[in-house]
């Protein structure tokens, strides 16, 4: 579903606090990641999983140079992203990563950010296989992911990801510790040139801090 759950797209479409919330979030996601930084200043990009859009505002704006291509199998852009980033290069479309329905080697870079622990193991290394197909040679992936390293840690990220993210009890939920990521985005074709750990407390949902990983890949 990525950074945000579908839930909070009825929230911020109903309440304009909701948009300052999620605004706020992606600026701390993107502060403690560096995901800007580790993307081309150039070129065709891809969100994967764009939910409403707010991460991609920011990387296009940082850099008018980027075009960016959105996509998510749930949500539609927010009228206020829509807004601002009508003076960008940017598509939005819905869909799925496991069948990407565009050409071999098409873009420079691709995210994903907090998405693909709402897919089974299987369908997580065919995503994988596909973000494969479609970078170009040495194109940049940064995957931004959710990476409890025990059963603690996973219970208090579930909890988490569930009510900040008006998530149902029956949302899926699959998450991989990063020894596991260090190990999978290797023998899925890339190699990962850098890896940040960050965490983050809610307070008004749990006081044990999640933790989260960026990894920064090259497609080999």
């Amino acid at each position: 579903m990525s950074l945000f759950g579908a839930g909070v797209q009825r929230v911020v479409s109903n309440w304009g606090l909701g948009e300052a919330v999620i605004r706020w979030r992606t600026r701390d996601v993107l502060r403690k990641s560096q995901l800007d930084r580790h993307l081309p200043q150039e070129g065709l990009l891809l969100d994967l999983g764009s939910g409403l859009g707010h991460i991609t505002e920011t990387v296009l704006r940082d850099a008018p140079g980027r075009s960016c291509v959105m996509m998510d199998p749930v949500n539609s852009v927010s009228r206020h992203v829509a807004r601002r980033i009508s003076a960008f290069s940017c598509y939005a479309t819905k869909g799925s990563g496991t069948d990407l329905p565009f050409l071999d080697a098409t873009f420079d870079g691709v995210w994903a950010a907090f998405v693909l622990h709402h897919v089974r193991f299987e369908g997580q290394q065919t995503i994988l296989g596909e973000i494969r197909r479609v970078l170009r040679p040495a194109g940049a992936f940064v995957l931004l992911e959710d990476t409890p390293g025990n059963a603690r840690e996973a219970e208090t990220t579930l909890r988490a990801d569930r009510r900040l993210n008006f998530e149902p009890d029956e949302a899926p939920h699959h998450y991989r510790s990063p020894a596991e990521w260090r190990n999978d985005l290797p023998q899925q074709g890339f190699s990962i040139e850098r890896e940040i750990g960050f965490k983050r407390v809610f307070p008004s949902v749990t006081i044990r801090a999640v933790q989260h990983r960026a990894f920064v890949c090259r497609r080999r």
